[in-house]
C-alpha cells in the first residue's frame, strides 16, 4: 500500500470547541500541515443539549489553511449515551459521533493514508482502531492523559479490568503510541509489556506567542496571579482562592499587593465550590476566546494552576506551557509528579503540596515579595522555551508517522516554515 502523505487526524474536539483539548488538537493539526496532507475528523459543534461547550472563532480562525477539516455532526441518542457513560458502561459520551464516522467511512477515508488518533476523548481512538483494521491503514495513538487510570476512580474500579482490556487492545493495534510524560511511557511498557522504542513521549503543546519585549519595571497597584482553565474537581482551583483569604486573614493589606483573576467556562462545579469564595479582589471574568486570553496570561504576574488528587501525578496540563511560553512565574498545588518535576526542576516556579492552603499562601507571598525569585524564574522559561514550542514537539510526530510509512511533503516540496510570527498574526 502507497501511503503517500495523508494523515487522517481523529480528535472529535477541535476548533471551534472552545476547551482545552481543542487547542491542543488545534495546534498539532496546523504543524502537521506544514509536513503532510491532513484531513481531521472531528465533531460539528452543537447548541444546546446536556454537554454543551464553548464556542472559540478564534481558534478556527487560525486553523492553517491546508487543513481539511470534516466536522461530523453526533448522531441524536436521547441522551442514552450520557446515561450509559455515566453508569459505566460505554467508556466515552461521545460514542454516537464515532458511530455517526463510522458510518461514513467510505467516504471519509478514501484513500490510504496513517490514521493518527488522540485521547481524550477515548471515541477518537476507537475510530482510529476500526478504520485502521478496516483498511490496513497503519495506526498512531496518542495519550494526552492516562485512560485506564483516570477513568478507574472511585467506584469505577471495580471496571477497572473492562478499561484495561479495551486499552490493551487499542494499544497492541498501534504501530506507534505516543505520551505526555516519561512517567506514563514507562507505565504503558510495564502495563503491557511494549518494546521501548514503540512508545514516545511529547509534551503538550499550545499556540506559540509573539514576544512583545520585557514589562515595564515601573509596574503600578497590586501583582497579578491568573488561573485560566476548567472550572472543575480535576483541578479543584479554589485552593487558590481559599490560600488569598488567608493572606488576607493574618494581613488585610494583601489585596493593595495581590489580586486573584479567575477565568473559564461557568460550569455546575463553579456554582457549588468556587463563585462564594470570589470578592471584590478574586474576579471571575468567565470564557475568554483564546486569541484574548493569550493577552490576559502574557499580562499577568504570576500563573497558577493545579491538580487535585495523585490519580493526575502523570498529567502535564496546558497551563504549565502557557506560563512558560508567555513567560508568567508559576505557583502551582500539585502532587508529585511529572508537572511538579518541571516546574521544580527547571525552577520556574514554587509548588504546595495537595491541598495544602497554607503552603500555597506561603508561596504566593514569597513570589509577590520576592522580585529577583520571579526574574529568575522568567530568566528559566526563556531558557527552556524553545525546547516545549510546537515545532520541537510535532517534529516528534512527524518523525513517527514516516517511520510508519509516510512520505513528507518536503521531501518532494521545500515550503516555508511556520514561524511564530506568522502563527501569531493567523490567530489574531
Amino acid at each position: 500500500m502507497q501511503l503517500k502523505d495523508k494523515v487522517y487526524f481523529i480528535a472529535c474536539c477541535f476548533p471551534p470547541f472552545g476547551r482545552g483539548n481543542a487547542i491542543t488538537n488545534s495546534c498539532v493539526a496546523n504543524y502537521l500541515a506544514e509536513d503532510f496532507s491532513v484531513d481531521v475528523v472531528c465533531m460539528q459543534r452543537e447548541d444546546g443539549g446536556l454537554i454543551a461547550y464553548q464556542e472559540d472563532r478564534s481558534l478556527e480562525e487560525a486553523l492553517h489553511p491546508q487543513l481539511n477539516v470534516h466536522r461530523i455532526p453526533a448522531a441524536n441518542w436521547h441522551g442514552l449515551n450520557i446515561i450509559l457513560y455515566a453508569l459505566g458502561i460505554l467508556p466515552c459520551y461521545y460514542l454516537n459521533w464515532a458511530w455517526r464516522v463510522w458510518r461514513q467511512r467510505t467516504t471519509l477515508f478514501a484513500e490510504p493514508g496513517a490514521v493518527f488518533a488522540v485521547y481524550p476523548v477515548f471515541s477518537d481512538l476507537i475510530v482510529g482502531y476500526l478504520v485502521s483494521r478496516r483498511y490496513g491503514f497503519p495506526l498512531l495513538v496518542d495519550f494526552r492523559d492516562d485512560f485506564s487510570g483516570v477513568m478507574s476512580r472511585g467506584w469505577r474500579r471495580l471496571l477497572r479490568p473492562v478499561y484495561r482490556l479495551l486499552e490493551k487492545r487499542i494499544i497492541h493495534a498501534a504501530d506507534r503510541i505516543s505520551v505526555t510524560t516519561e512517567a506514563l511511557r514507562e507505565d504503558l511498557l510495564g502495563r503491557y509489556g511494549l518494546a521501548p522504542d514503540k512508545v514516545e513521549v511529547v509534551y503538550n503543546v499550545v499556540p506559540p506567542i509573539a514576544d512583545e519585549g520585557p514589562k515595564s519595571q515601573q509596574q503600578q497597584g497590586p501583582l497579578r496571579v491568573i488561573y485560566a482553565g476548567a472550572m472543575s474537581r480535576v483541578q479543584k482551583p479554589e485552593i487558590l482562592l481559599k490560600a488569598y483569604a488567608a493572606l488576607l486573614a493574618g494581613d488585610n493589606q494583601w489585596s493593595e499587593r495581590l489580586t486573584v483573576d479567575l477565568y473559564g467556562p461557568e460550569s455546575p462545579y463553579f456554582s457549588r465550590k468556587i463563585r462564594s469564595l470570589l470578592s471584590e479582589d478574586c474576579s471571575f471574568g468567565g470564557f475568554v476566546p483564546q486569541a484574548e486570553m493569550a493577552q490576559l496570561v502574557q499580562a499577568a504576574d504570576i500563573g497558577f494552576f493545579s491538580l487535585s488528587e495523585e490519580t493526575y501525578a502523570y498529567a502535564t496540563p496546558t497551563k504549565l506551557f502557557d506560563y512558560i511560553e508567555a513567560g508568567v512565574p508559576i505557583v502551582a498545588s500539585l502532587p508529585d509528579g511529572a508537572a511538579r518535576d518541571i516546574v521544580e526542576r527547571h525552577k520556574i516556579g514554587l509548588v504546595a503540596d495537595l491541598g495544602d492552603i497554607a503552603g500555597l499562601a506561603a508561596c504566593l507571598q514569597e513570589m509577590v515579595e520576592n522580585d529577583q525569585l520571579r526574574q529568575q524564574c522568567k530568566a528559566n522559561m526563556r531558557s527552556i522555551r524553545d525546547d516545549f514550542r510546537p515545532r520541537r514537539q510535532v517534529d516528534k510526530w512527524c518523525n513517527l508517522l514516516k517511520y510508519m510509512g509516510l512520505e513528507s511533503k518536503k521531501s518532494l516540496q521545500r515550503e516555508p516554515s511556520l514561524s511564530t510570527d506568522s502563527v501569531v498574526e493567523a490567530a489574531r
